[in-house]
């Protein structure tokens, strides 16, 4: 009797996806080494330590005071590690949506409290 003959084609086809597989976690593993971890939300470069607070309260000072839709004159921010602080008055409940928005999208703010009093807390609902 004569043993089946094995086809090198059929043979690495069965190897190399494995082969594939090891290569791709290798590379994978070291690149979530060097770069310091794997995650959605790990930032990118120089996004992980937050600006000084006086130059992130003077970029969210700027935002605010560039928007059409919020008045900057009524507010005033603090900022200390990422964290802003927005205190004093909005015409609406409107107008306080808008100023978190536009704080938040400021780079370097990672959370917003806000001490608001609100004129109209009806309206923008």
């Amino acid at each position: 009797m004569s043993q089946p003959l094995l086809r090198p084609a059929t043979r690495r086809a069965t190897t190399q996806p494995a082969i594939v597989r090891l290569v791709l976690a290798a590379g994978l593993a070291a690149a979530c080494a060097v770069g310091g971890g794997c995650s959605a939300r790990t930032p990118g470069p120089g996004l992980d330590t937050p600006p000084e607070n006086t130059v992130l309260q003077a970029r969210v000072e700027q935002a605010l005071a560039t928007a059409l839709d919020v008045d900057a004159d009524t507010v005033t921010v603090e900022a200390a590690r990422g964290v802003v602080t927005v205190r004093g008055q909005v015409a609406s409940g409107f107008a306080q949506q808008s100023v978190g928005a536009i704080v938040r999208a400021v780079p370097g703010v990672t959370r917003v409290r806000f001490d608001i009093e609100i004129e109209d807390p009806g309206a923008g609902r």
